[in-house]
Parts: C-alpha cells; structure tokens; sequence
C-alpha cells in the first residue's frame, strides 16, 4: 500500500512539474494556471474500488444516455423521428441483416442526431460489424480457455513443477506501475508529442468512435516504449464523445495520478509558437529528421467519409509550420491509396524514428495493404477469383 501511495504522490508531482511550472514561450518563463479536471456526471475512480471500476463508470455513462435520450424524445420533432427510424431499422434487418441485435441509448442519441439515411446506414453497419467481431473473440476466447484446461494438469501451476519455482509472480498491477513509471520519467524529462482533439465537430459518429480507439491505442504505444514521449491531447473537450469513450476504457483517466496531460487548452497557450510542427500529409515540406528540440502535433481526426485538408488550413490559420512524413519517397506507395495513416501508427513511427534515427525502420509501422506489391498481389487474387468464378457459371451453363 505505501509502494503505491509513493508511486501516487510521484506521478502527480510529475504531472505539475510537466504542466505548471516552467514553459518557454518567446524566451521567458511563465507559470501556466494547471487545473485538475473533475466529472461531475461520471464517476472518477481510484485503485481501491471493491468492484470493477470499469463496470462501474460504463453503468454511469448508460444512466447519463438514458436520461438524455428521455428528455431529447420529450421534442415532438425528435419523437417522430425516433418512430421512423425504428421503422428504417426493421427494413433495413429484413433487407440486409446488417443491424446490431441491440440498439442502446447512446445509438439512438447518434441516429437521432444524423442528417442523413445513408449516415444512419452506415453507423448501423458500423456497429453490427462491432458486434459480429465481439462474438467471434468471445467464441476465440472459449476456445482458447478449453483449451488450456484440457492441456493443464490439476495440481499444477501456470509456473510448473507443482507450485514449486524460485520465480515470483509477476502481478499484473507490477506491469501497470512498472509502465507508469516510465510514463512518469517521460513527463519529466523526455520531448512532448501533442494529439489536436479539436476536431470533434467534424468527424461522424463512427468516425469519433474510431479516433477515440486510435487515441488510446496510441497511449499504449507510447507507455510499452522504451523511451516514451511526454504525451499531451490539446483542445480537449471533457465532455465530448472521444473523452467519454476513453473513460469508459480506461476509468482512471482523470484521476490527478493518471500519467497523461489532458487540457482544453491550445497547444500555443503551452508551447512556444516557433517550436511548433503540425504533421500533416497535405504539407509540401518533407519531415527529413527528427528533432527532440521541436513540438510535434498530429491532428486527432478520422475522414473517411469526406476527407478534407482540414488540419493544414487549422496550422495556416494559426501561423504554425508544417510537415509530412516522406511516403513516397521512401516506400513504393500503391495506387489508389490514401496517404493518411491511423493516429496510433503516427506515433508509433515517431517513437522508433526517435529511437533509432533510421526512417526504413521507422516505416515498418505502414500497413502493407497500402504499398504497391501488396495491392498488386490482391488485385492479381480478386482476378484469379473472379475468372474462375465465370468459368464454373459457364460449365453449370453448358451441362
């Protein structure tokens, strides 16, 4: 328990070192005004919560869904949209069968709040994949654990030699604070890495769900490094939907020990402006290096639907310098592919571009399904597929 309480004490001392003491901006010293962020319609737990905390907060967030989606049905508007909706969703289970078996309040406050049928269809689409994919782990898992009773011997322990070893546990609360303490080095004397989370208001619901998943993907990332960055997500809004999906999977987040800077501040109210570069794949400027005196800054946004250059008319905006990571000069990009790549990725180039100064080692993060030889390969297996496909319909034909 004192481990534990020490460790506490030392992260948050490192979170207001890192946060209020000592910024440069324009070669002076000031002392931002930090504030812990408290929720006051969620629960913030701590470590010694007697049931599952993530349990817990996932039960606060579906009686603050509930409550909101009563009030909002109180609108006759909303009402008469909800009852034709329910009527789309049926036709759309007897259609395509591509419906998730149970609609919840938070999907219907995101159906009601669309604009358009095809948003709504895609959204649902969204979500029955979610749903066929949990089951499949779920069937994964059973298998998985049938497994290893089978093959386990009663008196025997995950260590062998019936329990007895010279090796200790390794508990799982020892990997978490083995890690935070890490984190807690980093927030202290590593380079900061920024996320813009500023972009909420253009991203579709589906699309918020998977920024949210990419951002703490990304923290994982960083915190099972070797040398973590000092991670900050910039422009935050607390009670947004990304803030709301990250507290469901992590309930410690907002704790004052929690070893992540979250702030709804701008990143130019903490940095100094000229050590500011926003990553950005519509910039004309090749990133040729990394540089641990710079402030790097990814755009936290998901545009699959109608992806816009929106993070580089942010950075015009606001006079910062911009950069991209050199795709197609160091690989053999595909055709047809997009040269935008999951936040989680970003980081996890930036870490070992860091780490080993090498960018053909750096690159290896890039799904291959976006470079040349791949697509070329799949393409070549969707012909093949298809022809003989057509030579069987002509053989059934002929008989």
């Amino acid at each position: 328990m004192y481990k534990r309480v020490s460790l506490r004490f030392i992260n948050v001392a490192a979170k207001l070192y890192s946060n209020v003491f000592i910024h440069s901006v324009h070669h002076k010293l000031i002392i931002s005004q930090f504030k812990y962020f408290t929720k006051t319609h969620a629960l913030v737990t701590q470590g010694y919560c007697t049931i599952n905390p993530s349990l817990q907060v996932a039960q606060e967030y579906d009686k603050l869904y509930k409550q909101e989606l009563s009030e909002l049905l109180k609108d006759p508007r909303y009402k008469a949209a909800y009852e034709k909706y329910k009527l789309e969703i049926e036709f759309l289970r007897y259609d395509t069968n591509k419906v998730p078996s149970i609609i919840t309040d938070y999907d219907w406050l995101q159906l009601l709040k669309s604009t358009a049928r095809s948003q709504r269809r895609s959204y649902l689409e969204f979500r029955w994949k979610v749903e066929i994919r949990d089951k499949n782990r779920e069937k994964k898992k059973e298998l998985k654990q049938l497994k290893n009773d089978s093959s386990k011997e009663e008196d025997d322990s995950i260590y062998g030699l019936s329990k007895c070893t010279m090796f200790f546990r390794i508990r799982d609360s020892t990997i978490n604070n083995f890690y935070n303490s890490r984190l807690i080095s980093a927030m202290l004397h590593e380079p900061a890495i920024v996320f813009d989370c500023g972009y909420e208001a253009f991203m579709a619901p589906y699309e918020l769900q998977n920024c949210a998943k990419q951002l703490l993907l990304s923290f994982s990332a960083n915190r099972i490094h070797d040398d973590p960055f000092n991670l900050y997500f910039c422009n935050t809004n607390m009670d947004g939907p990304i803030m709301q999906r990250l507290h469901r999977v992590i309930p410690q987040i907002h704790n004052p020990d929690f070893p992540l800077n979250i702030t709804t501040k701008s990143y130019l109210d903490i940095f100094d402006k000229k050590k500011l570069v926003y990553l950005t794949p519509h910039s004309n400027t090749i990133m040729t290096e990394y540089d641990p005196s710079l402030v790097y800054i990814i755009g936290a946004i998901v545009d699959k639907v109608n992806p816009k250059a929106i993070s580089l008319q942010k950075a015009k905006q606001e006079g910062i310098r911009m950069m991209k990571f050199p795709l197609s000069e160091m690989l053999n990009w595909g055709t047809g592919s997009a040269k935008n790549l999951p936040l989680n990725q970003v980081l996890s180039i930036l870490l070992d571009l860091r780490a080993t100064n090498n960018w053909k080692e750096a690159l290896k993060h890039v799904p291959v399904r976006k470079l040349k030889e791949r697509r070329e390969t799949t393409l070549l297996k969707k012909l093949e597929h298809r022809e003989q496909k057509i030579k069987t319909l002509l053989s059934n034909v002929k008989k």
